[in-house]
């Protein structure tokens, strides 16, 4: 697919103010509707992710040697258990394109130029946002939804007319308009080499419809019977990413607390965690047979049992819309507020053995999931802001010029990845509803 320009404005200075990383518009548009995003702790500095991987140390046993008899306790004593991840850097990019035609049509009325650039700018820092909002929870395969496709809504059609019917319809939320769209025969699996051009999106039933590049989509479009992971073109390598050596996205929250407990073979940034699933993998509850009043109280009361103390709790809106009906009178609102910026996001409390916990609605959060975290215990590594303009060692807002076009290319981006201290702290839920 042909990049597709959008027209903007030559006075790319007249930007600066509103685009630089301290500016307080940035991180409300960056932040404003992504809870999670804007209250996971984050090190953003020059240093915050130095060299090829960061390297996060975790005791998940302490040393044996003890027993009621010294001989014995002489003889079982053991080291203490210690696992080493080692997290890579990805790396994610926006581009917009400013045709040089409008910069020379506005450039003596820098407000014609800031309204053009604006829109498309604010459009870019938008879309690469909801992006990292998206990966903040996956697995860092990139699959942003599945699809089945029935064998006569697929055999013979001609391009312009693809039918996408999603196995979730709230999944609907991680596609757009315009999305070039591969599939997989498995989640991360090799990616399709035709695809699938998003042209429209009903966001009530969950479908989606696009122009696809051939007129007989292959196999891994899941024609019959079979699903089809998909995700956005080069967000997955031609050969699938099969671990977290190969993933190109965030590993998020279903990376570092899967439902499913680690199989042996297990390998998450070098370190097998089926050797002890919980302390490496975090908790998992299966709430599915209760309320979700009683499924998130026997949650939380596990998770204490298990040591943790989440602060924390993120879950998509159809289930939190349903936590607030459950409680009804017992209700109690509270409002959270960022402590670098003025965003603030209204949520209720629930009660655990160790205390309150805050509970938020998030609509990158997947489908009748919830996510009780202790927040200490992670952070957003970067190089700089997530996300901002690349410069490439030049000050302020600065454009590239295109080789083999009459336009202005600016890129935005971020290069960092998501670490756990102490998944054992964090427990995902698998809700009723």
């Amino acid at each position: 697919m042909g990049a597709v320009y959008a027209n903007s404005s030559n006075q790319i200075a007249s930007l600066k103010e509103l685009y630089k990383d301290d500016s307080d518009y940035m991180k409300d548009m960056v932040y404003k509707e992504n809870p999670f995003l804007a209250l996971v702790p984050k090190n953003e500095s020059p240093d915050g992710f130095a060299g090829k991987y960061i390297p996060v140390p975790l005791e998940y046993g302490t040393p044996q040697g003890r027993a009621h008899t010294f001989a014995n306790a002489q003889n079982q004593q053991t080291a203490t258990s210690l696992a080493s991840f080692f997290v890579y850097v990805i790396q994610d990019y926006q581009l917009v394109t400013i045709t040089n035609l409008l910069m020379e049509q506005t450039k003596s009325d820098a407000g014609a130029f800031v309204d053009a650039a604006k829109l498309q700018m604010d459009g870019g820092f938008r879309n690469i946002t909801n992006n990292i909002a998206f990966e903040i929870f996956g697995s860092g395969t990139a699959t942003r939804g599945i699809s089945a496709i029935t064998s006569s809504q697929v055999g013979g059609v001609a391009p312009s007319g693809v039918t996408l019917p999603l196995t979730n319809s709230n999944s609907v939320v991680a596609f757009e308009i315009g999305m070039l769209l591969v599939a997989s025969a498995t989640d991360g699996g090799a990616p399709s080499s035709d695809t699938v051009l998003i042209t429209e999106v009903n966001r009530a039933s969950g479908v989606i419809k696009g122009t696809a590049s051939a007129a007989v989509l292959s196999a891994n479009w899941a024609i019959g019977t079979a699903i089809a992971y998909l995700s956005i073109s080069g967000d997955i390598p031609l050969s699938g990413a099969v671990n977290t050596g190969s993933f190109l996205a965030l590993s998020g929250l279903a990376a570092w607390i899967p439902v499913t407990s680690p199989a042996p073979t297990d390998n998450f940034w070098g370190v097998n965690r089926s050797a002890d699933p919980t302390r490496l993998a975090g908790l998992r509850f299966d709430a599915r047979a209760y309320t979700i009043e009683e499924g998130m109280t026997n949650a939380l009361a596990f998770s204490n049992r298990e040591g943790a103390k989440p602060d924390l709790c993120i879950m998509d809106f159809a289930s939190y819309a349903a936590l607030v009906n459950a409680l009804g009178a017992k209700v109690q609102y509270v409002q959270v507020n960022h402590d670098e910026v003025e965003v603030a996001f209204e949520g209720i409390t629930f009660q655990s053995a160790y205390g309150r916990v805050t509970v938020l609605a998030d609509r990158s959060c997947p489908p009748q999931t919830a996510y009780l975290l202790t927040m200490s215990t992670w952070k957003l590594r970067s190089l700089g802001k997530v996300p901002h303009i690349l410069t490439y060692g030049m000050e302020g807002l600065e454009g590239l010029r295109v080789g083999n076009a009459d336009a202005l290319e600016i890129r935005i981006g971020y290069y960092g990845n998501l670490i756990c201290s102490a998944p054992g702290f964090n427990c995902v839920v698998q809700l009723s509803n």
